[in-house]
């Protein structure tokens, strides 16, 4: 049930209604948990259940954490095999194939891919799962009821799309309905639909060539490139946008995602504004695990291309998307090597700065739309061999 759909806007204002005029205060958090679970199961495959599977194995792992505080050794092994157990159920539903893929191509075998079915939003449940353990552990969470934890797993406008909620902060924003929040949430929405409908919706006949790039010309391959990076960013910010105000009228907050990427001012600066509930969980649970800027030059590289490639597969299981990664770990390393010693301040230089950006992200793009890495080469070629 995708947030531009008729379906959804009937169901959430049924939702909506019911929830503030007809649900007892005590039973609220036992509404939204029905009705997430109801979005999320009645509505695909069978494999989804395997979420709810999933919810009681990470929930009793984060009790066990709470029960072995004073036995830090144990509570460590246990965090460890938490994490451990959701990369491996990401890995399966979403990489098998891209493995299995790169060792054909490494040994010039023919193995045979796997018909995986992949539950809806799994990379979204992941990383919460992730946090809500690290947090657990390192003292950020208090005991809580299952009911908490599966409201906050199950709260269905961040389902699909996100935006990655944080645990405490989620449960703890909650505030009833009044005209000011009302107003807000459903300004929120529009705007949403508006970036959706109206700009995202109408590049889309532009950018079908990127679908297939031997055909195009150099012209055409280039209009479509800036067409599909207009697309993209409205059409993520607009489902974004939905999903904030959907959580409001709800009574809940959960993180902006994107704030104005496209007038970043350099490479740094874009990855603090696009998608910012994922950097910022990138940052807290690997970037700065695997020592962030503090060990030297080289480690500081090192770690940005790790994390840029993790941030490049979590998007798409296939070698172009690892590719647009490693695209912006190499603008990242050149700006934090060069750029960004000069601290250029001149408003020139910042207008400079803003266009560079721009279009270097643009181009990045060229390996988000297409399918596959072999059409992203054919489309570079396109634009500057042709």
């Amino acid at each position: 049930m995708l947030f531009n759909t008729l379906q959804f806007v009937v169901f959430f204002v049924l939702t909506f209604v019911i929830y503030w005029l007809a649900v007892p205060d005590s039973q609220k958090k036992h509404f939204l948990i029905v009705i997430g679970m109801f979005f999320y199961f009645t509505l695909s495959q069978f494999v989804r259940f395997f979420i709810l599977g999933l919810d009681l194995v990470v929930f009793a792992i984060g009790q066990l954490i709470f029960k072995l505080k004073d036995d830090p050794k144990k509570k460590k092994i246990t965090l460890v095999a938490g994490i451990i157990l959701l990369i491996s159920s990401l890995v399966f539903f979403k990489y098998t194939n891209l493995i299995i893929d790169l060792i054909n191509t490494v040994s010039g075998g023919e193995m045979k891919y796997l018909n995986i079915v992949m539950p809806l939003g799994i990379s979204f449940f992941i990383f919460s799962f992730i946090h809500y353990l690290v947090d657990i552990y390192m003292g950020k969470i208090q005991k809580h009821s299952f009911k908490d934890f599966l409201l906050f797993s199950f709260f269905y406008p961040t389902i699909v799309s996100g935006p990655i909620k944080r645990f405490s902060a989620f449960l703890s924003s909650f505030q009833k309905i009044t005209l000011q929040i009302f107003m807000q949430g459903f300004f929120v929405i529009l705007m949403g639909y508006f970036y959706k409908f109206v700009i995202a919706d109408t590049m889309v006949p532009l950018t079908d060539i990127l679908q297939n790039p031997a055909s195009a010309s150099q012209y055409s391959m280039i209009i479509s490139l800036y067409a599909y990076s207009i697309r993209l960013f409205f059409d993520f910010a607009g489902y974004s946008l939905i999903a904030i105000g959907c959580a409001l009228l709800l009574g809940y907050e959960v993180p902006q995602n994107f704030n104005k990427p496209y007038i970043a001012k350099n490479p740094s600066d874009f990855w603090r504004r696009w998608h910012m509930s994922l950097t910022t969980w990138i940052r807290d649970y690997i970037y700065i695990v695997l020592g962030g800027n503090r060990a030297g030059k080289f480690r500081t590289i090192l770690n940005g291309f790790i994390v840029m490639a993790i941030i490049g597969l979590w998007h798409g299981s296939s070698l172009n998307f690892l590719a647009w990664g490693l695209y912006h770990a190499v603008l990242l390393a050149v700006y934090n090597l060069t750029f960004r010693k000069w601290k250029l301040q001149n408003k020139a230089f910042g207008v400079l700065g803003i266009l560079v950006t721009f279009h270097l992200v643009t181009f990045g793009w060229i390996f988000f739309a297409t399918d596959s890495l072999q059409n992203s080469l054919i489309a570079i070629g396109k634009i500057f061999l042709t």
